[in-house]
């Protein structure tokens, strides 16, 4: 099996999606679609997820960063501009931290250069505890609704099924590699990257007045804000955040 499992399609500027937690690539169906209309879009499995195996536990968000760097190295894959929704966004900016001269810039999809207050790690450890009593589908089953703005949104169903299939082991190293990851706001400020923010006006998990702050900066960058849009912008917003990521990628080729 292959350490990244990934699927590519349309020609140009390479351009990397990276899921979010108890996601696979298929999350981005029909958004790459869109983008690979201008781009070279790369969807992947992150290491546990989808048909990617899991690395040995315990690992950390920068042990994530360097495989997909590796990745990066090995598909010959040149200067990639990196979009990561929510937990894709801390791996995408670990790349960067890492290896900034191997990207063209990133995108904070639902995502937040912050680390975890007290009280979100707590709440992590109190995910942790849930899941090893009572497994992975309570817990699916209380998480996916809250991604989303609209409670009866079509794609619900979908990020269920994609969500279901996380082992317990996946769940609980990555909860734990999201609760110690360090801060990423030293590097916004001084990156010559880059940097998009889009975010959802009605998202539970990164609140909106939270990307606003970090949002520009970056020397380069702009923020985004999707109207009626919880956590799941390529799902709920498709069309407007394909442009969004579009114009944004080409303007600053």
């Amino acid at each position: 099996m292959e350490e990244i499992s990934f699927r590519k399609s349309g020609k140009g500027k390479p351009v990397l999606l990276i899921h979010g937690f108890c996601e696979t690539h298929e999350i981005w169906n029909g958004f790459a679609e869109k983008l690979s209309e201008e781009f070279q879009v790369f969807t992947i499995d992150l290491p546990g997820f989808g048909e990617s195996p899991l690395p040995e536990t315990p690992f950390s968000i920068h042990d994530v960063a360097e495989k997909l760097l590796s990745w990066i190295d090995q598909q010959n894959i040149r200067l990639p501009f990196l979009v990561g929704h929510s937990l894709g966004g801390y791996v995408a900016l670990s790349m960067a931290k890492q290896a900034q001269q191997k990207i063209s810039g990133l995108c904070l999809f639902h995502s937040t250069p912050y680390p975890d207050n007290d009280d979100r790690k707590s709440n992590r450890n109190r995910v942790v505890e849930f899941v090893k009593k009572n497994g992975v589908d309570p817990f699916i089953g209380t998480y996916v609704p809250g991604l989303f703005f609209n409670k009866k949104h079509p794609a619900i169903a979908g990020v269920y099924k994609i969500a279901r299939r996380t082992s317990e082991k996946t769940l609980l190293a990555y909860t734990s590699a999201m609760r110690d990851r360090p801060s990423s706001i030293d590097f916004l400020k001084e990156t010559e990257k880059p940097i998009l923010t889009i975010a959802g006006d009605n998202d539970s998990i990164i609140n909106v007045g939270t990307s606003l702050e970090f949002g520009l900066i970056a020397k380069i960058s702009a923020v985004h804000i999707l109207e009626n849009t919880g956590h799941m912008g390529m799902l709920e917003q498709p069309e407007e955040a394909a442009r969004i990521l579009s114009g944004f990628i080409s303007a600053s080729n």
